[in-house]
């Protein structure tokens, strides 16, 4: 298992990311279901892996990003529904980041004042963000307040993986960030020459990092053998 997660793993979803970038690039055909077995792979990979209670969370949130993928890449449809299996991975990795911050214990005093800060912006980020969409008005409010929750989200657990010194999994989380930036900007029609490729570019990386930061030794932190 160690050998397939370290050594055969990111081959293959190097490979598959190269095929799929090279068919983009040139349009010589459509990518749809090789991105879409690249994040299968991302995801059985994460199952095979789920040994410890660190291992479930981040398999339980592929499963989750599998579901969203299929919805928004196969399917391009049910966009509330995709984007809320996209936050749904976020609280995933917010219950992680909590548990990954008490194995560190005690912090330092600025990752603590950073910490706590994220904290509340967090939990007070949907009331301006109700009060922006009602101001706003748009046709689809919901699906813009998916967006900015989802988004903002996936921000702070990203500046908090980083003040935890997770490397593998903050830069993982980044690249996440790079690629929703691309989703953003192709759908308001900036850059599509970049765009169209950046998203993937980042997203196949971002996944492959998340996975191979799974906790795999016993004995983390409040955790029982599994």
């Amino acid at each position: 298992m160690k050998f397939f997660r370290k050594q055969v793993f990111p081959v293959l979803a190097g490979t598959l990311w190269l095929i799929f970038l090279f068919l983009d690039l040139t349009r010589l055909s459509d990518t749809t279901w090789i991105k879409f077995a690249a994040i299968c792979l991302c995801c059985v990979t994460a199952l095979l892996g789920a040994g410890t209670a660190d291992g479930k969370l981040v398999a339980a949130a592929l499963c989750f990003t599998v579901a969203a993928d299929w919805l928004l890449l196969v399917q391009d449809d049910h966009y509330s529904i995709g984007l809320l299996f996209f936050l749904i991975v976020q609280f995933c990795y917010l219950y992680r980041l909590g548990r990954l911050q008490a194995s560190l214990l005690p912090l330092s005093s600025r990752q603590e004042k950073l910490l706590h800060t994220l904290q509340t912006i967090r939990w007070s980020l949907p009331f301006p963000l109700a009060l922006l969409i009602l101001f706003l008005r748009p046709a689809q409010y919901d699906l813009l307040f998916l967006v900015l929750f989802y988004f903002s989200a996936l921000v702070l657990n990203t500046i908090a993986a980083f003040a935890l010194k997770k490397r593998v999994f903050a830069w993982g989380l980044l690249l996440f960030v790079c690629c929703d930036l691309c989703v953003g900007a192709w759908n308001l029609g900036l850059l599509p020459g970049f765009t169209r490729i950046g998203m993937w570019l980042f997203y196949l990386p971002s996944q492959v990092l998340i996975v191979l930061s799974q906790e795999q030794e016993k004995g983390y932190p409040h955790e029982k053998a599994v």
